[in-house]
């Protein structure tokens, strides 16, 4: 991500990192997101079948923002990476077409890596984040971030509502964005016209 004078503006990503529930919502509501389908609500599924980010009060406003970072995506052409990690998390759930699902965006995130290699401030910028003046994230939290930045993401895409709290202290520290979709799409929307 280009920086500007201010920590919460950017121009346009390059590499988004996908945490395990932001992959989760993709999955479960991707014929809303990257089709045609209504925008789901939680009686369109049976009970114990709904998805986890329609449980959500904010819901709505997660999707519509996912929907439109994908559609931005479609000229912006960002690198998308899913971790290891995130993939162990998916198959620990047991849900078989998450766990494909997950395997072909990690295929997509090696072609990515392999073609666009990390930068070389990569490694350093991960060392930084797992050092102690991370300690006020938690391990789990915090080994995700280790993998964006290791992979040379700029842009952490989180639905969770804990880690967002943290992203200015973060941004202050390493060149990593932790944004919601609602945040993702908010700092594109301006860009629009440039694409």
């Amino acid at each position: 991500m280009r920086r500007t004078t201010t920590p919460t503006r950017c121009i346009a990503p390059d590499r988004i990192f996908l945490d395990t529930c932001t992959f989760q919502a993709l999955c479960d509501c991707g014929g809303f997101i990257f089709g045609e389908d209504e925008l789901p609500e939680r009686n369109d599924y049976a009970p114990g079948a709904c998805p986890q980010v329609l449980n959500r009060p904010d819901a709505a406003e997660i999707l519509v923002s996912l929907k439109n970072i994908f559609l931005f995506d479609d000229r912006a052409h960002f690198d998308w990476i899913v971790s290891r990690q995130s993939l162990a998390e998916i198959d620990a759930a047991g849900n078989h077409a998450r766990s494909v699902y997950a395997r072909d965006v990690i295929d997509h995130s090696s072609i990515c890596l392999t073609e666009n290699p990390p930068p070389e401030t990569a490694a350093a910028t991960a060392k930084i984040i797992s050092g102690p003046a991370f300690g006020f994230i938690s391990d789990k939290d915090r080994q995700l971030l280790v993998n964006a930045a290791a992979c040379g993401c700029d842009t952490f895409l989180t639905i969770e509502k804990r880690l967002p709290r943290s992203a200015d202290a973060v941004l202050r520290k390493v060149p990593l964005l932790i944004a919601t979709p609602e945040r993702l799409w908010t700092l594109l929307c301006p860009h629009l016209k440039g694409l």
